[in-house]
Formats: structure tokens, C-alpha cells, sequence
């Protein structure tokens, strides 16, 4: 702990809050936005937080995708 926040000046980043899913067989960027918070068009949402492991917005099965919480939910 720095003395910034130690004097209260400074916070710790938080990490991001949400969970972890594993892409199913026909599931799509939209299809998971669908299913996760239940609207498609929310699928930016997901790309933001997985564009990093994501090639272009396709998605395979067994992959991995961090599904973060809609702020004020």
C-alpha cells in the first residue's frame, strides 16, 4: 500500500466483477448477450471485456469468456 492510499487519496483499482462462461456449440457473441443479461444488442459489453482473446467477434466452442456485470445491476 502506497502512501496515497494509505491517506486515503488513493484507491486500488477494483477488478472488474462478473463470471466466467465457456462458449457453447452455435453460440454467438449475441446469442450469449441474449441468454446473459437479455438483450442481444449488449454483446459489445462482452467483446469489450474478451477482444483481447477474441479473433475478430467470432467465438469458439469451449472458449472461455469473462461476462462482466451491468454497472447498477
Amino acid at each position: 500500500m502506497g502512501i496515497l492510499e494509505a491517506l486515503g487519496l488513493k484507491k486500488k483499482p477494483q477488478a472488474p466483477s462478473g463470471k466466467t462462461i465457456k462458449v457453447g456449440p452455435r453460440d454467438t457473441l449475441r446469442s450469449i448477450a441474449k441468454r446473459e443479461y437479455g438483450d442481444e444488442n449488449l454483446w459489445t459489453k462482452i467483446y469489450e471485456a474478451n477482444k483481447w482473446r477474441i479473433d475478430g467477434d467470432e467465438v469458439a466452442p469451449g472458449q472461455d469468456l469473462f461476462i462482466p456485470d451491468l454497472q447498477g445491476s
